[in-house]
């Protein structure tokens, strides 16, 4: 290739680009009720932080034409095939965008592969579809012949015949197809681009003026397709099965406090029924102490929106990495944020691990914290981030220069494998019977710390505390290492001014009855609430739901259901579920209802309606 065959790329691939943003103006105009009582400035700064998906979807469009148009070869026919992959890969992408500036209106979210469900019903009414979106098949009409009109050609005095040196062409079209990537993935941050970090702003509207459509067909492919559910007649009647059996009212306290999530990594029951947590066990005795408590997940990265949003993990994978990521979620942040609340996250891991800061920033969390924003690097344990003594007390410090109301939540991470504990504090405490246990006591320890240096600053006997486990580790005994054993974190609220120990009513507690929990306790009337927990506050028994290995389980009372995709079964939930007993059939039916609520309001991101 020669420099003015690169010069032609470039306005090639300007010429691609030029179309996305407007696209994007399209949606805008044709879906500008959706953005009523936005501000200007802020719809403005969306639509150029939108650039950025706009570059990556044009480079994913464009990848093959790239690498056709870096190959040094060059005849008439060979250029002709080059404007065929550009205008025909261009054209699918416009499309896309073009359909979704009406089909968003019904589905109030941005296309991904769930509309190929659709695809008898587009293909039956194709033409009726054409004729009545008369303006969007103009439109791409227009997009069509300035692609066709205005695609920049190689000078006609070229010449063909000249032979292409390969040491000089071959490594700057080996640098283009590099650069080509890192825009197609956002950049060279720890992991790339995705949907979920387009909702950054406090209007969630603005994350779907960010997206481009085609952007997110993309990233679904390859997602498998979630059936919907037809347990009962309507997703209403599922809805209303499980108003009849749920208590979701608010109780009688009403306390405005800051609000602190401890989320502990690993921190199985077991440990705290061994004895490894000796200060948690104290600081029990006068919280409110789920005793029979489970996580919605087994994985850190399931933990978040079960924890802060109220969703529990029943996809195969992560909410925030599934094609419905970008599905309108409140998450409590947000909801407090709304309240007055400064919101802030901290993690003493490397920014961008396990994509926290952006599922963070996407449920309200207007600060995230991060190992790179600890001051002293030399505190690294070498795998993870800070130990978690140095962090808790860089957290503690942060504490004191946020404004009243706050919410705030720490992740911790030294009982993470390989279990990294100081130097320093080698030998301090049991080695215990597994590897866990000693880095369990010493997170334990450095909590004890924590609460001892700050339960003299101001803020603190205005604080609700809120401690939890993202998930189970490594366990020893029968009690805990089955189905149901492996997913009991410990779960307590603390308050230092109210006598929540008094308060324990219900028996059964889960990750998501925290979000109803933390806005009862500060007197919150949310009008849109999820159905899967409720306030721990109230009369409700509880509930606990989960997918394991495949399977949803589902735990009420005494018993423990489990659904294959096929056949229910039940279990005794004092038998170790072993012996299988007959079930409970209004048992089954709330279990299904919670199927079809979660999987269809999940599909037509419907789940607060």
């Amino acid at each position: 290739m020669y420099i003015e065959d690169y010069k032609i790329l470039l306005k090639r691939i300007i010429l691609a680009f030029i179309f996305f943003p407007f696209a994007r103006l399209l949606f805008l105009y044709f879906n500008k009720d959706y953005f009523l009582g936005i501000e200007y400035i802020d719809i403005f700064i969306a639509f150029l932080y939108g650039l950025r998906f706009d570059l990556s979807a044009m480079l994913i469009a464009n990848s093959i034409f790239i690498i056709l148009s870096v190959i040094p070869f060059r005849k008439p026919i060979y250029e002709k095939l080059l404007k065929f992959v550009f205008v025909i890969f261009n054209s699918a992408f416009f499309v896309v965008n073009l359909a979704d500036v009406e089909f968003f209106k019904f589905v109030g979210r941005k296309v991904t592969i769930d509309i190929f469900d659709m695809g008898s019903d587009i293909s039956n009414q194709a033409f009726q579809l054409i004729f009545y979106y008369w303006y969007l098949s103009l439109l791409f009409i227009f997009f069509f012949f300035c692609l066709m009109r205005f695609y920049p050609k190689a000078k006609k005095n070229f010449n063909y015949k000249k032979k292409v040196s390969l040491i000089k062409t071959l490594p700057l079209g080996f640098l283009i197809v590099v650069v080509t990537f890192i825009g197609i993935r956002g950049g060279l941050q720890l992991r790339s681009i995705s949907p979920k970090q387009a909702y950054v702003f406090d209007h969630y509207e603005l994350g779907n003026l960010v997206l481009n459509s085609s952007y997110t067909l993309i990233r679904s492919l390859g997602k498998k397709k979630v059936p919907e559910v037809t347990f009962f007649k309507s997703d209403k009647n599922a809805k209303e099965l499980i108003l009849q059996n749920r208590n979701f009212e608010n109780s009688s306290v009403n306390v405005k406090s800051n609000v602190v999530i401890v989320i502990l990594e690993s921190f199985s029951y077991e440990y705290f029924e061994n004895g490894y947590m000796p200060f948690l066990k104290e600081l029990s005795e006068q919280s409110l102490f789920v005793e029979e408590s489970y996580a919605n997940g087994r994985r850190s990265i399931e933990a978040l929106p079960s924890i802060l949003t109220g969703l529990p993990s029943l996809l195969k994978k992560p909410i925030y990495q599934s094609q419905f990521q970008s599905n309108q979620f409140i998450g409590l942040p947000q909801i407090l944020k709304e309240s007055g609340y400064e919101t802030s996250f901290f993690h003493g891991g490397k920014k961008g691990t396990m994509d926290f800061d952006a599922y963070c920033s996407s449920v309200g969390i207007t600060k995230y914290y991060s190992m790179e924003d600890y001051p002293n690097q030399s505190h690294f344990d070498g795998n993870w981030g800070i130990y978690d003594h140095y962090y808790l007390q860089f957290f503690h410090e942060e504490l004191n220069k946020f404004k009243e109301p706050f919410f705030t939540s720490i992740f911790t991470l030294s009982s993470h494998q390989p279990y990294s504990i100081p130097i320093s504090m080698k030998g301090k405490f049991n080695k215990g019977n597994l590897e866990i246990h000693e880095s369990i006591q010493y997170v334990d320890s450095s909590m004890r710390d924590f609460f001892e240096k700050i339960k003299n600053e101001s803020w603190y006997s205005n604080t609700l505390f809120v401690i939890t486990a993202d998930h189970t580790q490594k366990l020893e005994t029968k009690k805990y290492n089955n189905l149901l054993g492996r997913y009991r974190v410990p779960l307590m609220f603390f308050h230092p001014t109210t006598k929540l120990n008094k308060l324990k009513r219900k028996n059964i507690g889960q990750h998501v009855d925290i979000l109803p929990t933390v806005i009862d306790f500060l007197g919150i009337n949310f009008p849109k609430k999820l159905l899967f927990g409720s306030s721990l506050l109230n009369k409700d028994s509880g509930r606990m739901i989960n997918l394991a290995n495949n399977t949803y389980i589902f735990l009420r009372d005494d018993q423990l259901l489990r659904y294959n995709g096929e056949s229910f079964r039940a279990y005794s939930r004092d038998s170790g579920f072993l012996d299988s007993v007959d079930p409970n059939k209004d048992y089954i039916q709330e279990f299904k209802a919670y199927i079809q609520y979660f999987t269809n309001g999940m599909k037509r991101n419907s789940i607060y309606d």
